[in-house]
């Protein structure tokens, strides 16, 4: 079997699915895994996305000095700083493609049950009860089919 393709990518995690969603704006795109297409690293992820969601109690700054300090000296600072102020974008993409974060029961500063995980000096993590990687997964797949 031949398959005629602009974009072949290799992996259905969120990297490889994030690519593909915004390659198909550009041409055709092909998805090769090697089982099912929700088996991947990230529909296991339990933990969360630690992202500046809410400024009020939270800065980029904060976050980025958790990150090179929890790195021990082996974090780039400009991947750092520009993966932590790319953050909000990211997750606000995911959000619009249909990702699920768990909701604040009462909403005080924030619209999202934020958890604090080691290393983060601030309430920062957004989560999908305990299964986020499978949420994220599940939006994605979705999205990408």
């Amino acid at each position: 079997m031949e398959i005629q393709t602009d974009f072949l990518i290799l992996g259905s995690g969120i990297a490889g699915l994030c690519f593909a969603i915004k390659a198909a704006e550009l041409g055709t795109v092909a998805i090769v895994t090697k089982k099912e297409k929700i088996e991947s690293n990230t529909n296991y992820a339990q933990g969360g996305i630690a992202a500046v969601t809410n400024e009020h109690n939270d800065s980029f700054e904060s976050h980025i000095i958790d990150t090179l300090q929890s790195g021990a000296g082996l974090c780039n600072e400009s991947v750092v700083r520009m993966v932590v102020t790319q953050g909000p974008e990211r997750i606000r993409e995911i959000v619009d493609w249909g990702v699920q974060f768990t909701r604040a029961e009462e909403i005080h500063d924030t619209e999202y049950d934020l958890g604090r995980e080691g290393g983060h000096s601030h309430r920062r993590v957004l989560h999908a009860a305990d299964l986020t990687g499978r949420e994220i997964e599940r939006a994605l797949i979705k999205k990408v089919s």
